[in-house]
């Protein structure tokens, strides 16, 4: 059951080249400045070179700490990274210049469902709804936390929840699928699955085959 990912990763091509090196020579011409680290960082971050894109992020904040794009882009790479603590300590500083950013309350939330502490994680991705109660990322993943609990009631209340907000969601189709499933409903865990599948999503085989929809 996937949550999310941060930004960045996208193909390089010879024009991104061209911009990290005209950023680059930016950030040569003027060493002090947070925004021509920052700006660096995100063309860094866009073609997957993290290590260098944390530098960058890193660079920016020593010298405007209050950068809360670059903390905030910064705690989504290190989630992605592994580096857990890191993406917390990141979005808490963020949340502390502005307590209502949604991307660090969602961030810290799937940061704590990695280091399988999911009652942590429910708190966090309620305070994302309290900013957004229709933040998608934060319904999918309460799913996802609740399951974890195994209350299993909540757990389709909030992946429900997500579809409604994106009726063609594949992975929302396949969480509801899941814990329908835990629920009992084979019913509607079939239909939801079979339309997981329809559109794209991975499903399990084995998954597919214990509740009888053919790939």
């Amino acid at each position: 059951m996937e949550q999310t990912t941060p930004r960045g990763g996208e193909t390089d091509s010879p024009a991104h080249d061209d911009l990290i090196e005209k950023l680059e020579k930016i950030v040569e011409a003027m060493p002090s400045s947070a925004n021509a680290h920052y700006n660096l960082g995100l063309a860094l971050a866009r073609i997957g070179q993290w290590d260098a894109a944390i530098s960058e992020f890193k660079t920016a904040l020593k010298f405007r700490p209050g950068l809360l794009e670059a903390r905030v882009n910064l705690s989504g790479i290190l989630l992605q990274q592994g580096d857990y603590d890191g993406c917390i300590d990141q979005s808490l500083r963020a949340l502390e210049f502005r307590p209502d950013i949604l991307e660090a309350c969602i961030n810290i939330g799937i940061a704590f469902l990695h280091k399988g502490v999911p009652e942590q994680a429910i708190q966090s991705f309620e305070k994302a709804l309290n900013i957004n109660p229709q933040a998608f990322h934060a319904h999918i993943n309460l799913g996802n936390a609740y399951l974890t609990l195994g209350d299993v009631d909540k757990s389709v209340i909030h992946n429900e929840k997500a579809l409604e907000i994106d009726p063609q969601s594949a992975l929302a189709h396949n969480n509801l699928a899941v814990s329908l499933f835990h629920k009992g409903d084979m019913a509607r865990c079939r239909d939801h699955l079979q339309k997981a599948m329809a559109l794209g999503y991975p499903v399990h085989a084995d998954f597919a085959k214990q509740v009888g929809v053919e790939g």
